[in-house]
């Protein structure tokens, strides 16, 4: 994870050398996140999570927005006559999206619509289902890919971001033969999140 730190680091360096309009957006939000697949008689539902992080925003109208956040998701398992579970993970996430503002922001404007796409790597802290009976049989992947798209809203100073992820890459796998669902499952992720846009260059 080191080496994704770094490069990320260098990716930020080189680029402000390249394009005339850099902002620094710090950011906190919520995610909502559920699963693509649940054991046979479960059903899943989205719970409330969060991220804090921030992110480089490099170019003009067309622009790069490499970023990096600490979260917390959780997925609620439910199954008649039996207590609900929720399943935790924690970690850090890499989203680097590329996107177009309506309005040139070299003219700044009060007011900006963005659309933003892009890749996503996220790095597991944690993994916990609340009752411990599975922790130990499902082994969680450590590292998994995304897709983000998504909208943004430039007001003042300030921003709005909202957007969705879908996984492409596989949560976990299992050693019970009843749980092979486990196999297959993946992560898709509603996030919102709300920050201040400081410009470095202009």
């Amino acid at each position: 994870m080191k080496h994704f730190i770094f490069a990320f680091t260098l990716l930020f360096a080189t680029a402000g050398s390249v394009f005339s309009q850099v902002e620094v957006r710090p950011f906190a939000g919520v995610n909502f996140s559920d699963v693509t697949e649940t054991p046979e008689g479960q059903s899943s539902k989205a719970k409330l999570g969060a991220q804090l992080g921030a992110s480089v925003m490099i170019g003009n109208q067309l622009y790069l927005n490499p970023g990096i956040a600490w979260f917390s998701r959780s997925t609620q398992y439910s199954q008649v006559g039996a207590a609900d579970i929720d399943q935790t993970i924690n970690g850090v996430i890499i989203p680097i999206h590329v996107g177009y503002r309506f309005v040139d922001p070299t003219t700044s404007p009060f007011l900006n619509f963005r659309i933003f796409a892009g890749p996503s790597l996220m790095f597991l802290t944690k993994t916990e289902f609340s009752d411990g009976a599975l922790n130990e049989e499902v082994d969680w992947q450590d590292t998994q890919w995304g897709a983000q798209a998504g909208i943004g809203i430039d007001i003042s100073m300030f921003f709005i971001d909202a957007g969705y992820e879908w996984a492409l890459s596989n949560a976990a796998t299992n050693s019970r033969g009843d749980l092979g669902v486990f196999n297959d499952i993946r992560n898709n992720t509603f996030f919102v999140n709300v920050g201040v846009r400081l410009t470095l260059a202009q």
